[in-house]
């Protein structure tokens, strides 16, 4: 890594400079992350950017997911991920859900028919919209922070 005037740094700037203590195995850690999940991967890629604090994450899978489980992402999700960075990505790759339509049975035989449509979203309630993006593709994202935090995390 070099530096140059005035505190620039040559090279890709989401790749932070790696703690020096970062990838050593250690029995004790601050915090042991159980489970690849939503939950743990976005802890984890949380806690991955600060260098004072030694961090696992754990699967029993023996890799990443391949196919998505929970592919709907809420609005609060998208401003979650704009926090960390990626929400633009999301949006980029995924499916906005504008609108919701309901159908029922026709009464004695008839085909379905188209009985509501409403917006997905309440107006106003998030500048982030609603969509459908594979859950392995959001993995990912969490999965590109950790590895290229400071504590250059890696699920074991």
């Amino acid at each position: 890594m070099q530096f140059h005037l005035n505190g620039f740094r040559t090279g890709d700037p989401t790749v932070l400079p790696a703690n020096s203590t970062a990838g050593e195995t250690a029995s004790d850690v601050d915090v042991l992350i159980v489970g690849c999940g939503p939950a743990g991967l976005t802890l984890a890629a949380q806690l991955s950017v600060f260098p004072g604090i030694s961090v696992r994450i754990a699967e029993r899978k023996s890799g990443p997911l391949k196919v998505g489980q929970a592919d709907g992402i809420a609005c609060r999700s998208m401003e979650m991920f704009q926090a960390f960075g990626f929400a633009e990505k999301v949006m980029k790759e995924g499916y906005f859900v504008n609108e919701v339509t309901f159908w029922r049975p026709g009464e004695e035989g008839e085909p379905l028919a188209r009985t509501e449509r409403i917006n997905d979203v309440e107006y106003d309630l998030s500048e982030m919209p609603h969509v459908i993006l594979s859950q392995a593709r959001v993995h990912e994202f969490y999965l590109e922070i950790m590895r290229n935090a400071p504590n250059r995390l890696e699920p074991d």
